[in-house]
C-alpha cells in the first residue's frame, strides 16, 4: 500500500499474496508473541468512508450510457450541466480518480484524502500514523512477552538487561548481555518455540527507523530473497550448494525452477509468476555468482529491560518511557 500525505493506492501487489510473501507467513502456528496486532488507524477510517461513498456515486454513474464520459463531464469539462463547480480543484481531482476506479474495476483500492468529504478535518499525517502504529505494536508485545514470561514461570530482577539476537536464517535467538546463564537458556528455550522468535524478529524490522544501523539495503534484500524462496519452495538457499552459479538441491535440481514451478501452481500468483520470477530471479542469480555469504545476513537485535524491549542501533526507541 503507497501512502502519502493524501494519497493512499491499495494495488494487487503481486510479489506479496499469499504463499509468496515478503513478511511473516499466515499459515504459521499461532504463537504467545505477533508481529502485528489489529489497530484502526486515520487512513482506516477514512478509506471505509470512502469506500461507502463511492460505491454508492458508482453505481449512479452506471445509469448513464457510458460512465467514463459522465465521470470527465462531472471534473473536467466545465461546459457540463453535471460539472461540479462546488468543490475546489484538489477535490475534483481526488473524485475523478476514484470514480475512474471504481468504473475501471468495480471497487476500491485507490485512494485520495483530498477528497471533500475531509475538507473540514485536518490534513493526513501517514509520518505520525507510523509511529503510532510502531507504538502500540510495542505496548502489545511488550504485554505479549510478560504474560508468556509470567505463565511459564520465568521472573526476570528488575534493571536486569537483556539483548535479544535473531538469525534470520533459521529465527534461532540467543540471549546476550546476561550474567545469570540458567535465565537465559530459560528464555532461549522458551523464545524458540512456537515461532515466537520469527515474530520477534519481524516485529524489530516493523520498528525500524531509516537511520537504523542494523539494516543495510543489500542485507535487508537478501533477507527478502531467502525468505521468499523459503516460503515458496520450503528450502533454505544458506543449506544449498552453488554449482555452475546456481543454488542446487540434494537432488540437483535448480532452485530457481523449483520456485517458479510453485508460483505457477498457486492460483494466488500463477498469473502474475512471470514478474514475481524476474524480480527475484536476477537477485538470485547475483548471489548464487558471488556466494551466499557475499552479503552479510541481516541479524537483528533488541534490548529487553523491566519489562520492555527498546530498539538499538537508532535515534527512534519505541520502549516503554523511551517516546519523546
Amino acid at each position: 500500500m503507497k501512502i502519502n500525505s493524501t494519497y493512499v493506492s491499495v494495488p494487487y501487489n503481486t510479489l506479496n499474496q499469499r504463499t509468496v510473501k515478503n513478511d511473516s507467513s499466515e499459515s504459521a502456528p499461532k504463537s504467545a508473541i505477533q508481529s502485528t496486532n489489529d489497530m484502526t488507524t486515520e487512513s482506516d477510517r477514512r478509506m471505509k468512508i470512502l469506500d461507502e461513498k463511492y460505491s454508492k456515486i458508482n453505481e449512479q454513474n452506471k445509469r448513464f450510457e457510458n460512465p467514463h464520459n459522465h465521470i470527465f463531464d462531472k471534473y473536467r469539462n466545465k461546459d457540463s450541466p453535471y460539472f461540479r463547480s462546488d468543490l475546489t480543484q484538489k477535490e475534483r481531482n481526488a473524485a475523478y480518480s476514484m470514480e475512474m476506479g471504481w468504473a475501471n474495476s468495480g471497487t476500491g483500492g485507490q485512494y485520495n484524502f483530498n477528497d471533500s468529504a475531509f475538507r473540514n478535518e485536518q490534513s493526513y499525517d501517514p509520518t505520525q500514523e507510523s509511529v503510532e502504529r510502531k507504538v502500540f505494536n510495542r505496548q502489545k508485545v511488550n504485554g505479549q512477552l510478560h504474560d508468556l514470561f509470567s505463565t511459564n514461570g520465568i521472573n526476570i530482577p528488575l534493571n536486569t538487561n537483556l539483548r535479544f539476537t535473531i538469525d534470520p536464517n533459521n529465527f534461532k535467538l540467543t540471549v546476550n548481555e546476561s550474567k545469570d546463564e540458567a535465565l537465559a537458556n530459560q528464555l532461549e528455550n522458551l523464545l524458540n518455540t512456537d515461532n515466537n522468535a520469527r515474530e520477534l524478529f519481524f516485529h524489530i524490522m516493523k520498528s525500524r527507523s531509516d537511520d537504523s544501523t542494523l539494516f543495510t539495503p543489500k542485507s535487508l534484500e537478501k533477507f527478502r530473497l531467502v525468505n521468499q524462496i523459503k516460503t515458496v519452495t520450503g528450502y533454505n538457499l544458506k543449506d544449498l550448494e552453488i554449482v555452475d552459479g546456481k543454488f542446487i538441491t540434494e537432488d540437483g535440481t535448480d532452485i530457481f525452477e523449483i520456485y517458479k514451478e510453485q508460483l505457477l501452481k498457486n492460483p494466488y500468483t500463477a498469473k502474475h509468476a512471470n514478474i514475481a520470477a524476474s524480480h527475484y530471479g536476477s537477485q538470485l542469480h547475483e548471489l548464487a555468482k558471488n556466494g551466499f555469504d557475499s552479503i552479510p545476513d541481516l541479524i537483528l537485535s533488541i534490548d529487553y529491560e523491566n519489562g520492555s524491549l527498546h530498539d538499538i542501533g537508532q535515534k527512534k526507541n519505541y520502549g516503554t518511557g523511551d517516546i519523546k
